[in-house]
């Protein structure tokens, strides 16, 4: 334990000091959008052999996809998060898919305040029906994605290693580079197949006015190393989120998984916290609770919280890692706790695609079983 502190305090301490002009908070727009798309993959099989007979202890295969869009302006914002898990075990096949979307609208121009819904559905190989829950209430907070100004910072960086630039760039700068990132469907729709030119140009521009560009204009390598980092070519810059909300709500139980009568109306409550350290972590927060709205009030109720954490450990190279914890008090019975801990190596190979070593540990409660888990997976990333 001592040296897992030791590795987050030297990781912490070297993504803090760097000597940028510029920091996340200073990326306050007001519209933000992100897109992610990854499907990923593992196989596993084993045999067993004695000097009879040989035969096969496993023959697995697994495929997840993950989709995320997210949208957020004043006075209006919409997420749809969607979690897809398929896989084969010997004949035997399963599935289970989760659809999040949801909607929030929020009451002034110049404050934070915001009401909400959101439908929750998922569906897997074990249930009869399609388990379904909305949630209506009211919430404070926003979130902002900064991935554009993470990606300028990373260009930056580039630009000083290889002398185009002699300094850091103002902070103004940044933002403006950022700001042209963050427009690449603009350029795409004006220009065509032939917008990355005028991207780079405008981009180019804005280092020049800087005062900071060595020579006239950003050269061979001064655009291949902003086309790296903004095509994703040969390393990947993860997306970078900070902001902070909670909500309070009524939660309405549609359908359940066994179409058993639908459960009481519940009281939700809710947060969530992202906030990049330095430019290169990023850690992510959540916690919500639910009680349902009767006798049973706070006597029965489902609490879960998790953290997670990423470290880019070169530009090639991230550590992931992450901490969730589901409180369960039943109405019969003893209260208990599930916990699942989860870490990754992700290595960027080329065009989009990952490879994955990881291992993950899971406790649960109920059963006092505890399992151990390792595998190694390719992930395609789409967008």
């Amino acid at each position: 334990m001592k040296r897992i502190l030791i590795f987050f305090s030297f990781a912490l301490l070297t993504t803090s000091v760097l000597g940028q002009n510029v920091s996340v908070q200073d990326y306050d727009v007001p519209i933000s959008t992100a897109k992610i798309l990854r499907l990923s993959g593992t196989y596993n099989w084993a045999q067993s052999s004695t000097d009879s007979t040989t035969f096969v202890t496993s023959n697995n295969a697994s495929a997840n996809l993950i989709f995320r869009y997210f949208y957020s302006s004043l006075p209006f914002a919409w997420f749809i998060d969607v979690d897809a898990t398929g896989g084969k075990s010997f004949d035997k096949y399963s599935h289970d898919i989760s659809i999040r979307p949801s909607i929030r609208k929020y009451i002034w121009d110049d404050k934070d305040w915001f009401g909400f819904g959101a439908l929750d559905a998922r569906h897997a190989n074990t249930f009869k029906q399609i388990e379904s829950n909305l949630l209506v209430g009211a919430g404070y907070g926003r979130y902002i994605n900064a991935t554009a100004l993470a990606k300028a910072v990373r260009i930056e960086e580039h630009l000083i290693r290889e002398k185009v630039i002699s300094d850091y760039l103002p902070k103004e700068t940044m933002i403006k580079i950022a700001n042209i990132i963050e427009r690449e469907d603009e350029f795409r729709g004006v220009y065509g197949d032939t917008y990355e030119k005028e991207w780079y140009e405008a981009i180019e521009k804005e280092i020049k006015a800087s005062g900071k560009l060595v020579g006239n204009s950003l050269g061979a390598i001064g655009i291949l190393r902003t086309q790296q980092v903004l095509k994703a070519i040969n390393e990947r810059v993860n997306e970078r989120f900070y902001g902070w909300d909670v909500t309070l709500g009524v939660l309405f139980n549609l359908s359940t998984r066994d179409k058993s009568p639908t459960n009481s109306p519940a009281l939700s409550l809710g947060g969530r916290f992202s906030y990049p350290i330095g430019w290169r972590s990023q850690i992510d927060m959540f916690a919500n609770i639910n009680t349902p709205m009767d006798s049973s009030f706070f006597k029965v109720f489902v609490s879960k919280a998790g953290i997670n954490y990423l470290y880019e450990l070169s530009n090639r190279i991230n550590f992931v890692t992450g901490y969730n914890a589901d409180y369960f008090k039943p109405a019969v019975g003893d209260s208990y706790i599930d916990h699942n801990l989860t870490s990754s190596f992700i290595f960027y190979l080329e065009n989009y695609i990952n490879l994955g070593i990881n291992a993950s540990l899971i406790r649960r409660g109920l059963t006092k079983v505890t399992d151990l888990g390792a595998s190694v997976s390719l992930q395609y990333n789409f967008f």
